[in-house]
């Protein structure tokens, strides 16, 4: 993918801005591709630019006192990571941790420093970059909610039918499913195997594939209005 391209898939708000923003954006920018699982930012670090996915995913996560990983939120293509911007514009330190998916992540980075300036000369860069902070907002107080209220088998239903490829499989280990959820290996594989025994998954090692997604959406709605 060229640079260009890989700038527009990652800003599909681009024709939404004026012209000179577009040329200032694109002109301090620099792409970059990172290998599965690469650290991209780690709790203290300072962030000097705003990351905007192209392809593949960015998964924020914090890690608890026992050591455990729990996933905040994924970050997608045309997407950018809401805590990056607020260290930026604040100069607070990075919270959490932020690594390449299981499948390895390119992103457009605008420079810190131009990134201020573009946001003090264009409101609509600025509603753009408020848009995406109010909805990672509103989805996390959303998947906090879940994970207060919700048993682990729901959570892990919903996990599954949203990482699931278009052939209803989920190339991932239980431990790295675990760490999504903030729990640990052995509890997500007894869950799995009791699905597996009621016809609703087939786990083997590092597969897990939907064999019955209506009973797993159900499994994952029950309870949750």
């Amino acid at each position: 993918m060229s640079g260009s391209a890989a700038i527009e898939r990652s800003m599909p708000f681009l024709d939404r801005l004026q012209p000179d923003t577009v040329a200032a954006l694109t002109g301090s920018i620099r792409v970059h591709t990172f290998a599965p699982r690469t650290i991209l930012l780690q709790p203290g670090d300072r962030v000097s630019g705003v990351y905007f996915v192209s392809e593949g995913t960015i998964r924020i996560y914090y890690v608890d006192a026992e050591g455990r990983e729990g996933t905040l939120y994924r970050i997608e293509r045309g997407e950018s990571c809401v805590l990056a911007l607020n260290s930026l514009f604040s100069s607070m330190p990075y919270p959490a941790w932020a690594e390449a998916g299981d499948e390895g992540v390119s992103c457009s980075v605008l420079e810190g420093t131009a990134a201020r300036r573009i946001l003090a000369e264009d409101e609509t860069f600025m509603n753009v970059l408020f848009e995406q902070v109010s909805t990672r907002l509103y989805t996390l107080l959303q998947d906090l909610e879940r994970a207060i209220r919700l048993p682990l088998e729901k959570r892990l239903a919903g996990l599954l039918l949203d990482l699931a490829d278009e052939a209803g499989r989920v190339a991932l280990p239980h431990e790295r499913l675990a760490n999504h959820l903030g729990t640990s290996r052995e509890v997500v594989s007894r869950i799995i195997r009791s699905l597996t025994a009621a016809g609703v998954l087939q786990g083997r090692y590092g597969l897990t594939e939907i064999i019955d997604a209506q009973a797993l959406r159900k499994i994952s709605d029950m309870h949750q209005n």
